[in-house]
């Protein structure tokens, strides 16, 4: 141990350390290079110069030590000091959780992803928060009409010029917390079709059965706290959700005042599971009982989707965020296929889930797999390039012994 005592550090000295930490640490999990020594001798000259770098060095094995515990990922180079003073842990882990805090938490406004109210497209009454990538409706006449999916495929087709739509709480069965409530604004896509064909998850698909037809979404970002219409937003009433229980309604005044209210209010991009494989290519398209997928008569449009979907795959940092939250649910990184584990991320690659929905969404974490070389190389032996196996695909072939 470095002669100071651990007990001499000041909480600025603890945090800058775990700072530091934090940047060798995203550094490493980006898989780019860096060199330890380098930064604790700038850590010393800038911020800590009554330390040593024995003791800097002491310092960030008790870091990691204290990140082990949290059963996260720490820096292969310090390894988990065995004895860490309870006091010191204490401060640590509360500057850990206090640091990841601050560096995970985005504060965004309706603003920021909302360009103007131009491209809000209206208002939908909603039971709760938005829970899927799709935004659903009621089907009109027979299952087989012409009419019958009528709601979603105008709502497909005005996301070309007006994407968003604001969720708000209301109908028959709308949870109390969200009752008058805005929820979630939506940007929409522009598939429209049966509500089973647009997901892949059977537990949203039993939930949502009363609305067989729905528009997929691109994104989803829910209204910090739910704000309420009149009580938060100073709405007169509720009376902007008349109608909005069959289809999406854009009553003129009422939504600038909605706008004004509402435009500087924090939102959260939701977490939600992950969409059907298909490609939205911009055009509004209903799917019947097929999802869209790029024509393999039509190569070169396949080729430059293909390129695109392998650069998205490419991204250091969405890659370095998948392998991290996959340590953190298995306590090592594990291949979601076959099982295989290991402490060296290196070990895994992440794989995209949904290549086709690359070039029309962001793409999120929740939309990789972390795999083994092996399954990885499998998952992209599909005949169709565009379309790897998936997960359910892989581990069946994992069953059957790898033939």
């Amino acid at each position: 141990m470095p002669a100071d005592k651990e007990g001499d550090w000041t909480g600025d000295e603890l945090r800058s350390a775990v700072r530091a930490y934090f940047q060798m640490l995203d550094l490493e999990l980006r898989e780019e290079p860096f060199v330890k020594a380098e930064f604790r001798r700038r850590l010393i000259d800038q911020e800590l110069p009554a330390r040593t770098e024995g003791a800097v060095e002491f310092r960030m094995q008790n870091i990691s030590s204290v990140l082990g515990k949290l059963r996260e990922p720490w820096i292969r180079g310090y390894k988990p000091a065995e004895h860490v003073g309870p006091s010191v842990e204490e401060r640590l882990l509360r500057i850990i959780q206090e640091e990841r805090t601050r560096g995970h938490t985005q504060k965004l406004l309706l603003k920021d992803i909302c360009p103007g109210l131009e491209t809000v497209q209206g208002v939908k009454a909603v039971f709760g928060p938005i829970s899927s990538y799709v935004l659903c409706f009621a089907g009109r006449g027979e299952p087989n009409s012409s009419s019958f999916d009528y709601q979603a495929a105008n709502a497909a087709q005005a996301a070309v010029e007006r994407p968003f739509v604001i969720a708000i709480g209301g109908g028959d069965q709308v949870a109390s917390d969200a009752d008058g409530c805005v929820v979630s604004i939506a940007r929409l896509g522009t598939v429209s079709g049966p509500t089973r064909l647009l997901l892949q998850d059977e537990e949203e698909i039993k939930r949502l059965a009363r609305w067989p037809v729905s528009v997929n979404l691109l994104e989803v970002w829910h209204f910090n706290g739910k704000p309420h219409l009149v009580r938060d937003l100073r709405m007169p009433d509720k009376t902007i959700l008349g109608g909005s229980q069959d289809g999406i309604i854009r009553p003129s005044e009422k939504m600038s005042l909605l706008w004004e209210t509402l435009r500087n209010w924090p939102v959260t991009l939701a977490n939600l599971p992950p969409p059907a494989n298909f490609y939205d290519s911009g055009k509004p398209r209903r799917a019947g009982t097929k999802l869209p997928f790029i024509s393999t008569k039509q190569k070169e449009e396949g080729d430059r989707v293909w390129k695109y979907q392998l650069e998205a795959e490419r991204d250091a940092g969405l890659r370095a965020a998948a392998k991290r939250n996959n340590f953190h649910r298995h306590g090592k990184y594990t291949c979601e296929a076959c099982n295989l584990t290991s402490s060296d991320s290196a070990m895994f690659d992440a794989h995209h889930m949904t290549p086709l929905f690359a070039g029309r969404r962001i793409t999120r974490v929740e939309h990789l797999l972390i795999l083994c070389p092996t399954c990885h190389r499998r998952a992209h032996r599909s005949p169709d390039k565009l379309m790897p196996y998936s997960l359910v695909e892989l581990r069946s072939w994992i069953d059957e012994g790898r033939p």
